[in-house]
């Protein structure tokens, strides 16, 4: 096991879920905008859905570049993002509740799914 090559992998899928996550969250965003009416129980659930992408995809990243341990990697790379985001939220004056607790499980199971699938996937045959 190579912590370097682990480490390396968890901040660049990291960064790839963060950014991933800011632009589905900026996509819903606009998308809310344009619309004539907002609907404001839909904030929570495309909140949820932004994340859980963004964390698969980071998730998926992480196991592609480390070739190893899919879940426990992109697990972490889930947590990663969720704990960075969560510190955003609370400089930012968000509230803690039962939802941040429900998007903790949300990101660090997406971020295991992405990582299984990240080392599952075959390469291409020439």
């Amino acid at each position: 096991m190579n912590i370097k090559k682990i480490v390396k992998s968890e901040i660049l899928g990291g960064m790839a879920g963060i950014i991933f996550t800011l632009i589905l969250t900026a996509f819903f965003t606009a998308v809310m905008v344009k619309m004539e009416k907002v609907v404001y129980n839909a904030l929570v659930p495309l909140g949820l859905s932004a994340l859980c992408i963004g964390t698969l995809i980071g998730g998926y990243i992480t196991a592609r570049l480390n070739k190893s341990m899919g879940m426990a990697v992109g697990a972490g790379c889930g947590l990663g993002v969720f704990l960075i985001l969560l510190a955003l939220g609370a400089i930012l004056g968000s509230e803690l509740g039962i939802v941040t607790l429900i998007r903790a499980a949300a990101a660090v199971i997406s971020g295991a799914l992405g990582g299984v699938l990240g080392v599952n996937r075959r390469k291409k045959r020439k």
